[in-house]
């Protein structure tokens, strides 16, 4: 079951508890550090690091982009005197990794510097088999843990589901309606709420739409509200009636999913299936090119497959104050 937003507030903005020991103090450090990577390293995770020795902060570090090297690497090498490391103890929101990725095993290279107590905030899903080497690792439980875990949402999913998490977001008027009669556009958000979107948008890898949305609102799906890279447009157009001086295609990065041959010039993924595009396929898809999160802006038909699939991990509701008494109903 999704979780269900109808004020977007908790999407970015994490609020912990006040910490009970310092293990949560330093852990809590550790997800101030990780939150920093947040557009930079996706499809990897968010990872902070603190190094502690004698309850004193001897190092900090995070992951900082993707293929770069990792929080407790980072940490690390930034001590000049590597004596300090003996008998220190790291605080990670993530488990160290013992596989070769972009990066070789980190966990190794931790010991090898004298690191002797490895604190944890969340396990690596890539690493479910418990080995000896997790004998010098600990792991926290209760909020401090699930907000590590929250944090990298994305990554979990993507590991986890083989597909990208993802994000459903609705702006719909207070009688239900998301869109005047034929499908006018109204304007439901406020100034505030559209940096929100946006600030969504730029925290995502994908943003998706159907083609009834390109065909009425002629949507650009960038970022311009916020800082942070433009998503890749995904358009779900069966049957490619998308125009091709839709403001969507302005440049190369979307993708066009299709069940047809042919659009020569465009890039598009074929569905296999005939009639309407498989979204599980789809997904699949887009997990296998390291798209961990999608946003989905759907109109009432592309809300009902996501939902009737059960392929809504979240959703974020607007609901304006403004009443439209006819159009186009979500049916939420």
């Amino acid at each position: 079951m999704y979780d269900f937003h109808v004020v977007f507030c908790r999407f970015f903005n994490y609020t912990i508890k006040p910490m009970k020991n310092l293990d949560e103090k330093f852990m809590a450090q550790a997800l101030q550090l990780a939150r920093l990577g947040m557009r930079d390293v996706a499809p990897n995770p968010m990872v902070g690091a603190i190094i502690v020795r004698g309850n004193k902060v001897i190092a900090k570090g995070y992951h900082q982009k993707y293929g770069g090297p990792h929080a407790e690497i980072t940490a690390i090498q930034s001590v000049k005197q590597k004596t300090e490391l003996e008998g220190a103890t790291m605080y990670i929101t993530l488990e160290p990794c013992r596989h070769f990725g972009k990066t070789p095993p980190c966990l190794d290279f931790v010991r090898a510097m004298g690191v002797k107590k490895i604190i944890c905030g969340s396990h690596d899903p890539f690493q479910k088999a418990i080995s000896d080497q997790r004998s010098a690792i600990s792991f926290l439980k209760g909020e401090i843990a699930r907000e590590c875990k929250k944090l990298n949402k994305f990554f979990f999913t993507w590991v986890e589901k083989k597909r990208p998490f993802v994000t459903v977001k609705i702006a719909m008027s207070a009688d239900g309606f998301v869109a005047g009669p034929k499908g006018k556009p109204v304007r439901l958000t406020t100034a505030k709420q559209d940096s929100e979107v946006h600030r969504m948008r730029a925290a995502h890898q994908a943003i998706m739409v159907g083609i009834n949305t390109v065909l009425t609102d002629d949507p650009r799906l960038t970022v311009r509200f916020d800082r942070g890279a433009d998503p890749l447009r995904v358009i779900l157009d069966s049957h490619l009636r998308v125009p091709k001086k839709a403001k969507v295609l302005k440049d190369k990065n979307y993708l066009i999913a299709t069940c047809r041959a042919g659009g020569k010039g465009l890039n598009i993924w074929t569905s296999p299936t005939q009639k309407q595009v498989s979204l599980k396929k789809l997904f699949k898809h887009l997990a296998s090119i390291g798209i961990a999160s999608v946003l989905v802006e759907p109109g009432p038909t592309l809300y009902q497959s996501l939902k009737k699939q059960g392929l809504i991990d979240e959703l974020v509701v607007y609901r304006s104050r403004t009443k439209i008494h006819q159009g186009l109903k979500m049916g939420l």
